[in-house]
């Protein structure tokens, strides 16, 4: 009896022991993810980027909710269509975004613009709006997951010092002319839920950074939420009424 109970208690450790070596490890998982969600051809978007502002006693709060349909992505049928919210202490502005056919369309505050863009510049603004949970990992200093049903939820702290590029790609897509400004990124941290298909169905990530320009420092905390909506199924872009619109130098504009 006391063989055949040491016999089981060896087996039942060899088992768990195989189990846990065949299990994925939290950067498999998120690397998996980030590689088959980069892979998407067309994908659904929601965003919202919330910025809170602090210089001395005074505060700023922005936010911006966008709904991002692509659909022919890294081709030259790509159609980028993009519909939101700005809000700026209280005040909400409407805000459209179009790409197609090599042209920016720009729609804000009843001022139709349109420029020159080519795919490669169109796909990197691509990238920074829809990538949030896409972080590289190799940016980070923890990274842990845990089952939740059929999703792999990653939670994940980041070392500072590598979000230099990420930083100035994101500071640069808010329209900030980043000569003469330096910043000190204090704390990111960020989950993203991987669905059972291997896609990432959403993510958060979480900055804050001390910003410095002319002598003057901005605290800044950033949260930025996505969701991505049904990922893998094939997603349909229509094109808004196209008239009416100036075009416009791009370099005259800063970034935009």
């Amino acid at each position: 009896m006391k063989k055949t109970l040491t016999m089981f208690l060896v087996f039942a450790m060899a088992f768990s022991m195989t189990a846990c070596a065949g299990a994925k490890d939290a950067k498999t998982i998120y690397d998996e993810a980030t590689k088959k969600t980069s892979e998407l051809t067309s994908m659904d978007v929601t965003s919202i980027v919330n910025t809170q502002m602090t210089q001395g006693e005074k505060k700023t709060e922005m936010k911006m909710n966008l709904d991002m349909k692509i659909a022919d992505i890294n081709k030259d049928s790509m159609r980028y269509s993009a519909t939101g919210t700005t809000s700026v202490m209280g005040q909400d502005l409407d805000i459209s975004m179009y790409y197609e056919n090599g042209y920016y369309y720009m729609n804000s505050m009843g001022q139709k613009i349109k420029y020159a863009m080519d795919l490669k510049e169109m796909m990197e603004q691509v990238k920074q709006s829809t990538e949030g949970a896409s972080l590289d990992s190799s940016y980070m200093k923890e990274i842990t997951a845990k089952k939740d049903g059929d999703n792999q939820v990653i939670t994940f702290t980041v070392d500072a010092q590598k979000m230099d590029t990420y930083v100035k790609d994101l500071i640069a897509q808010m329209g900030t002319n980043l000569e003469g400004v330096t910043y000190n990124i204090k704390e990111v941290k960020g989950e993203a839920t991987v669905n059972k298909d291997g896609y990432f169905s959403k993510s958060k990530i979480n900055m804050s950074l001390d910003m410095t320009a002319q002598g003057e420092t901005i605290s800044m905390v950033m949260d930025t939420d996505a969701a991505y909506n049904n990922p893998g199924q094939t997603v349909e872009v229509t094109a808004p009424d196209l008239e009416g619109y100036t075009e416009v130098d791009p370099s005259t504009m800063g970034n935009q």
